[in-house]
């Protein structure tokens, strides 16, 4: 598989079904929303991320004019609230794969000593704890 420069992490992750992990949860396994909708949800933190990153959306406000009636520079707060609350809405186990996965685009290796076992349950466990992070972005992104 080729990986081309400007391909997202999430969206490869897609194509290869890491997002359709169901989970364990009250004795059963299941999955409460499609992988499209934790694609979705990863989209718009990494949209919101971008924008709060790039000088905060600065906009020209004019109907508020200054002592020397220059123009006055406001700030959009709307990408920093937005981002900062769903931040806030995911559990402290899943911020730090949210982070490596969507945010910085990096894979998490495995150790490099493990066995074959080990490498299968390693990554099994970055996958459940990728979606369920996704799964509680999704309930802050649903309007």
């Amino acid at each position: 598989m080729t990986k081309r420069k400007d391909d997202f992490l999430l969206e490869r992750y897609f194509k290869h079904g890491f997002l359709d992990k169901k989970y364990y949860h009250n004795n059963t396994y299941y999955q409460p929303y499609t992988a499209k909708d934790r694609l979705t949800a990863g989209l718009l933190f990494y949209k919101d991320f971008i924008s709060w990153k790039q000088g905060h959306l600065h906009s020209l406000d004019p109907s508020i004019p200054k002592v020397d009636y220059s123009y006055n520079f406001t700030v959009t707060n709307i990408p920093i609230k937005r981002f900062r609350s769903a931040l806030r809405k995911v559990s402290t186990p899943f911020i730090p794969i949210l982070y490596k996965i969507v945010l910085e685009q990096q894979e998490i290796p495995p150790p490099v000593k493990c066995t074959k076992r080990e490498r299968l349950y390693f990554n099994d466990e970055i996958k459940t704890l990728l979606c369920r992070g996704l799964d509680e972005l999704i309930s802050y992104y649903q309007y």
